[in-house]
């Protein structure tokens, strides 16, 4: 059943607040409530890096998070570096559960009550279990999941941050989310990171499309297994 659009509360103020600050300015005015997201690049660790830092500012505003892996990307040691600030007792805000295919995930959207945000890490990995890569089926239930988590996030004001590997367009060469239409059309926001040559642990971030922010940004911060900070420190 659909929620009629005038039950929706709308929430534009973000559900985190992210270190380095660079990085706030950026994603800060995106990661707002009854919105969903897509972080995705060529390599993981950074996208999960970056996963790690917006569950963790959840809690810094006050928020309670729910981190949804699809792997083995959690990482109790990065959640505890980035954390140093808030002290132990701060992470029993945050929630860990496991998703292995989209029908994982639909049970999820269901029990993911009281929650500002939801973050999986990852949507490939999701996908890599649900059927062939291009299959009709899986877009199908991809759809279908996608439809079942906005209902998520409009009923309950949160936001869902989901993080993606990239894929390369045999015809054009550019790259994209995987999940293709299905998945572009269902997000709010497109964010793309990529390594930067040259500097250890240095990522661009860059917003590619949001209902948030008006033009593309980038910023280039460090993000490891070390933590987020700034170029000219933390």
């Amino acid at each position: 059943m659909g929620v009629p659009l005038d039950a929706i509360k709308v929430n534009h103020s973000s559900v985190t607040k992210l270190r380095p600050q660079p990085l706030d300015s950026l994603l800060g005015p995106l990661l707002v409530g009854g919105q969903m997201s897509v972080v995705y690049g060529p390599e993981r660790a950074p996208m999960t890096a970056l996963a790690h830092v917006a569950l963790v500012g959840a809690v810094r505003n006050g928020r309670k998070a729910l981190y949804l892996d699809s792997g083995k990307n959690f990482s109790p040691q990065l959640l505890r570096t980035l954390s140093r600030d808030l002290g132990e007792i701060a992470l029993l805000d945050i929630s860990i559960g496991n998703v292995m295919s989209l029908s994982d995930l639909n049970k999820a959207a269901l029990s993911a009550v009281g929650f500002s945000i939801v973050v999986l890490d990852s949507l490939t990995g999701v996908l890599n279990l649900s059927g062939a890569p291009g299959a009709k089926g899986r877009q199908r239930e991809l759809f279908s999941t996608l439809d079942m988590l906005r209902m998520m996030v409009n009923q309950h004001g949160s936001h869902l941050l989901m993080t993606d590997h990239s894929t390369r367009e045999w015809s054009s060469g550019a790259e994209k989310p995987i999940g293709g239409n299905v998945l572009a059309h269902a997000v709010d926001s497109v964010v793309r990171v990529d390594s930067q040559e040259g500097v250890r642990d240095a990522v661009r971030v860059l917003v590619e499309r949001s209902a948030s922010v008006a033009s593309p940004e980038a910023v280039v911060i460090r993000l490891g297994k070390k933590g987020a900070w700034s170029l000219m420190g933390r």
